[in-house]
């Protein structure tokens, strides 16, 4: 872009996306830094926000706790942003904040079925893994199930649900 002055938070975020799905994370974070200078409560048409894609580029590059400030940007703008709960609580769940976790992927199930687009049994599989590394196995037991019962063919699940049995002395 060539005439960077004449650009609006539209054309930078247009430019932000194109730059993303290359990948060019450099161009990218550019660009939509380029949108929060312009309007810093920018929402593209779709919904999206240049927080969003700053969080998952910095989640993507390993920058978790910049991650995790760029998707509570987001999550400022809609509290109910989808894609920004779970990057945010997969953030959490890697720096072993297992109730902030919890509490994002609490808040995805709260979006009506019909317009949420995480799948349900992933959701409540990854419900069902942060209990499970909080070694609250009788919770972990109950959202591994309702995962399973979901998706009852999905193999993984199945063995998550046995392991989880037997670190519970149950049997399987």
């Amino acid at each position: 872009m060539d005439k960077d002055r004449t650009f609006s938070a539209a054309d930078w975020f247009n430019e932000g996306l194109k730059c993303f799905n290359k990948p060019d994370g450099v161009a990218a974070v550019r660009a939509f830094e380029a949108v929060i200078k312009i309007d810093s409560a920018y929402r593209h048409e779709d919904g999206d926000n240049p927080y969003f894609y700053l969080g998952k580029i910095s989640e993507i590059e390993g920058r978790i706790d910049d991650a995790i400030l760029f998707y509570s940007r987001a999550l400022t703008l809609d509290p109910y942003d989808e894609e920004s709960l779970i990057g945010r609580g997969s953030c959490y769940t890697v720096k072993k904040n297992h109730e902030g976790a919890l509490a994002d992927f609490k808040k995805v199930m709260e979006i009506p079925p019909d317009i949420m687009n995480a799948p349900l049994q992933q959701l409540l599989y990854v419900i069902a893994e942060n209990y499970r590394q909080q070694k609250d196995f009788p919770n972990a037991l109950y959202w591994g199930k309702k995962a399973l019962s979901e998706d009852p063919d999905n193999y993984q699940y199945q063995e998550w649900v046995a392991e989880v049995k037997k670190q519970m002395g149950e049997e399987s």
